[in-house]
This record gives C-alpha cells, structure tokens and sequence, in this order.
C-alpha cells in the first residue's frame, strides 16, 4: 500500500484556489504544507506556512532544490501560465517527488468540441497530462481533477446572475443541467486524493457539488432573496457566434458568454457525470445545499 503524501507543496497558493487547498491541507495534523512562489507575486499566506521564493521563470535548478524532500506538488497556477508546469514537473522528477497533481480543476479538457471553441485553454491543459503521463516511469504519479466551475465565483463571474441588480441571463431555456463545484470542497477532494493515493494514482477524478441547470439557479436565488428576478432569455447559438467574433478581434470580454455557453449547451462536457463515474464517493464529499451556498453569496453581495 502506497504511503500518503506527508510533505506537500502548492503553487498558486494566492489565486483563486489555491487558498483553499492550503486551508483543506493545514487543518488536517498529518500534512506539512508550504508553499511556492514566485519572487514577484504580492500575495500573502498565513504566517505560519513556510513560503519558497522561486525565479518568476520557474528557473530549473532553483525548484530542485526547492522540491527535493517534498512528497507531492499541488498546482493551481492561472491558465495563462500552464505551460510553466513542465518545468516544475521535469524539477520534481530530478528531486525525487512522487506525485504531482497539475492545473487542470475546470471543465473537461478532453472534450473535443469545446477544446475546438477554445483551444488556449484545452490545449495546454491536455498536453500537460500527457507530459505527466510519460514521466510515470521515471515514478512521478499524477492526480488531475475534473470539477467543472469553481460554483460560487462562476455563478456570477459568467453563469448568468447578476446579484446586485437580481437579473438573470439565461440560455435558450435554461434546462440543460451541468456539474460545478464549490472552491471548499476541491480542497477537500485533494486533500484526501493525497491521503490515499493508491485509490487515486494516474487518473482524472470527476467531482461535484451540484448537477444544476440555469432555471434551478434561478429558482433557488428566487427563494433566498425573497423577490422575483428580471430574467433576459438569450439564443445560445447566436450568443456562440458574438462571443468568437469578438475573440477573433483580440477582444477578450467575449470569453465568459463563450464560458457559459461551453458550460450550459449539451454536448461540450458541462454534464460530465453523464459519461464518467463521479469520485465524490471515493473522496468523501459532503453532500451540499444549492440553497445555503447561494443565500452565502447573496449576503456578500
């Protein structure tokens, strides 16, 4: 039976993720967390974390040194950045690290259609797996995490639902349902992934918090505010065709209506659970209310 992982590290430990991972880490007495980060990053980490400072170029001998007695590498650096993942991945086989989980949290990257609609993000993802695949027999294992949206930034960064002003933008009619799952409970999926990793070992773990659609959203938000919403009903396909014209530009804000449609419209690898077994089970995730999380965002509106 393979050990758990003991000393663990994590990169992008101040985005969007990454804090809850540390939280989910540090809260749990068998783990000794640190994190990595680049000389120029600004972000803060709790006090008693131990921080390694690494060249903003992921420089390779600077992350040998740094990984060599760690266990595992957790990373959530930002899509943008995904390509740097091989250095830390050919830095973690030199220093002998034995698992790897990479930036993959997010909606299925082997989703073929989507990746067509948008290949910067698919693409690098994918081809991050496979590089960790090939390393498997130089004995670095690897855990990738399929969670679709990070639900409570999503909801409304680019899912449709404006808090502040309760109106909702919904697609076509809004019942096509899809997987999201809370930033809370990612960091207890890869905690306990590391707890076990005979269970976990060189696969995709498929987790969720929800399998909702956009009118279940709706009609949730609706009961916790207490007030009926304004609701604008859009066409998916036109909404598609607008949001790569403006990308074909150069003009990015044409990216969360292309999110929503990849998450929203059947056939782009939103619903995952309707092809693949969910690891929820395996990792034992709490069951969680649409309601309390919804009526969580709400207040902080």
């Amino acid at each position: 039976m393979t050990s758990p992982m003991k000393k663990v590290i994590v990169v992008g430990a101040g985005g969007h993720l990454g804090p809850h991972i540390v939280s989910a880490l540090d809260a749990h007495p068998h783990f000794e967390v640190s994190i990595l980060s680049r000389h120029s990053s600004k972000s803060t980490f709790p006090p008693h974390i131990p921080v390694h400072r690494v060249s903003d170029n992921y420089d390779e001998t600077e992350l040998v040194e740094i990984l060599t007695g760690q266990d595992a590498v957790i990373c959530t650096i930002a899509t943008e950045a995904i390509h740097q993942q091989k250095a830390m991945i050919n830095a973690a086989v030199k220093a002998g690290v034995r698992h790897f989980v990479p930036s993959e949290f997010g909606h299925d990257t082997w989703n073929d259609q989507a990746a067509e609609l948008l290949p910067q993000f698919y693409t690098a993802k994918r081809q991050v797996v496979e590089y960790l695949k090939s390393k498997e027999g130089d004995g670095l294992k690897w855990t990738a995490f399929v969670t679709g949206p990070f639900f409570e930034i999503a909801v409304s960064n680019f899912l449709g639902f404006d808090m502040e002003r309760r109106h909702a933008t919904i697609l076509d009619h809004g019942t096509n349902r899809w997987s999201a799952t809370t930033r809370s409970t990612i960091g207890l999926a890869v905690k306990n992934a590391m707890l076990s990793p005979e269970r976990t070992s060189n696969k995709y773990l498929f987790i969720e918090s929800f399998n909702v659609s956009q009118v279940d959203i709706l009609a949730s938000l609706e009961a916790v505010t207490g007030a009926k919403w304004d609701v604008t009903y859009h066409d998916a396909e036109e909404e598609k065709r607008l949001a790569l014209e403006k990308l074909a530009k150069g003009n990015y804000s044409g990216m969360p209506a292309l999110m929503r449609y990849i998450t929203c419209v059947k056939g782009y690898g939103g619903n995952y659970m309707d092809s693949e077994e969910s690891a929820n089970k395996l990792m034992s995730l709490p069951a969680e209310s649409l309601g309390e999380v919804l009526a969580g965002l709400t207040r902080h509106e």
